[in-house]
């Protein structure tokens, strides 16, 4: 649609006729509209090109879609237009109409405190409900900055506020980010005992509290690598019961635990889009310090490093392939139980919910053949007037996958039988996509153990990888 959009332009626009003896372009003007909040350079500066540019004429509509790509991946506008209109001596004018999102979100909180929605609906447990409300300003000063404030009540109590741009310099090449969450909750996950996890609800509250703060700084020299630099303070405090019928879950019988965490995280992501990708590859590298001698009552300093690859490809019309394979590797063996989580959290298989896997070390690959059954769609509604609002956009895909996951622990409890063996699970699912990058998946799976079931899931998948 963009190519041919474009070329419709470049034939109706043309006051002369192209100068065919070059195979040149030059950009001899950019214009940016629809930018009511967001300040022009952070535009142009996604933008694969730039005034007085000279491209190749082969080579414009893959600038532009490439461009289109990187502004979506912003999540600062719903939708992204390009046109251009051609002038003599083979220069052009390139207009880029952009549609901004809605930025401030004040969201009331009403949600279920479980692993996954699967585990809220099997154990019905009410009390699990958390309440309050969230403030996501995206976009606060124009520049893709994000300020946000959460004060949540319930079965969790959380209090958080942050602030990051990513946007500073001349060539908006750095960014910097802080915050700190604070965490009180009356019941924890004590232990992990068959598989699954075992929660401990002391007469003393609360079970747990935890205060993280964190300073981060970024650089991105052009628009794909990234290089992420993270210094985070924890201090886990927990009641004496839970450190004494789990000496473990802090270490050493230990009720408090304090330490730095000092993270470098490398990123490689030419992806066309970060929402729900289809074509192009990402790279991620994490190395991780924990313990930096600073608070000398941390037992287990350690080094840790992740390794992330994400592979999509479009192998027929419509037919899509795709793998993401994700390994973490652990200097030191023995960690706190607090520390020492694996598959079951923010990385699961799939026919795996209702199971959470320990361990030091793991590799987890998913593989996933996908038809799309609604190619991406746009429907105006005529009765809302907002332009943030007033378009309906939805997409469908039929997908079959397969998951594999390893677990490495070196002293596991001997009821924890899913660690140190491989475990596999199939499927197949329906994923529909739709408005503020949310996907709503619904698969139906079968694992190694021939346990299957219909498994909902509503998130942003490839962003907790």
């Amino acid at each position: 649609m963009v190519g041919l959009l474009l070329g419709l332009a470049l034939v109706i626009a043309a006051q002369d006729p192209l100068d065919f003896s070059s195979d040149r372009l030059i950009i001899d003007e950019i214009t940016v509209q629809g930018n009511r909040i967001t300040k022009e350079p952070i535009i142009l500066r996604e933008l694969v090109f730039g005034k007085g540019d000279t491209i190749k004429k082969i080579e414009l509509l893959t600038d532009l879609q490439r461009s289109k790509e990187n502004l979506m991946n912003l999540a600062l506008f719903n939708f992204v237009l390009f046109d251009a209109e051609h002038s003599p001596g083979n220069r052009i004018k390139v207009i880029v109409t952009v549609t901004e999102r809605w930025y401030i979100w004040p969201v009331p909180i009403l949600e279920y405190a479980e692993r996954n929605f699967n585990e809220f609906i099997k154990n019905r447990e009410w009390d699990k409900i958390n309440y309050g409300a969230y403030l996501k300003w995206k976009n606060f000063r124009g520049r893709n900055d994000v300020l946000s404030g959460k004060i949540r009540l319930g079965y969790i109590k959380d209090y958080a506020l942050s602030y990051s741009i990513p946007s500073l310099g001349k060539r908006q090449q750095h960014g910097a980010a802080m915050g700190f969450n604070l965490t009180q909750q009356n019941e924890v996950i004590i232990a992990t005992v068959n598989n699954k996890p075992l929660e401990y609800k002391p007469i003393e509250k609360p079970a747990q509290v935890r205060f993280n703060a964190f300073a981060k700084y970024s650089f991105r020299r052009k628009y794909f690598t990234s290089h992420t630099l993270r210094l985070e303070y924890y201090d886990y405090n927990v009641s004496d019961s839970v450190a004494i019928l789990n000496p473990n879950f802090m270490g050493e019988g230990m009720s408090r635990l304090k330490f730095f965490l000092l993270t470098y995280v490398f990123e490689h992501d030419v992806r066309d889009s970060k929402v729900y990708p289809l074509e192009g590859f990402a790279v991620s590298l994490r190395a991780e310090r924990l313990g930096l001698g600073i608070v000398d009552d941390y037992p287990y300093p350690s080094f840790r490093f992740t390794g992330l690859l994400m592979f999509h490809q479009k192998l027929a019309n419509r037919l899509y392939f795709y793998n993401t394979t994700k390994a973490r590797y652990s200097q030191e063996k023995v960690m706190p139980y607090v520390l020492n989580k694996a598959l079951g959290y923010n990385e699961y298989l799939s026919g795996y919910e209702a199971y959470v896997i320990d361990g030091s070390d793991f590799v987890i690959t998913k593989y996933n053949l996908k038809l799309q059954v609604i190619k991406p769609t746009t429907q105006t509604i005529p009765f809302i007037r907002m332009e943030q609002f007033n378009k309906l956009y939805y997409a469908l895909y039929f997908n079959v996958f397969a998951d594999a996951g390893y677990v490495n622990n070196v002293f596991p409890d001997p009821t924890n039988t899913m660690v140190n063996n491989w475990q596999f699970s199939a499927g197949v699912g329906i994923d529909l996509v739709t408005y503020y990058d949310q996907v709503l998946r619904i698969d139906y799976a079968i694992n190694r153990f021939g346990e299957h079931g219909i498994f909902f899931h509503l998130e942003t998948p490839f962003y907790r990888w």
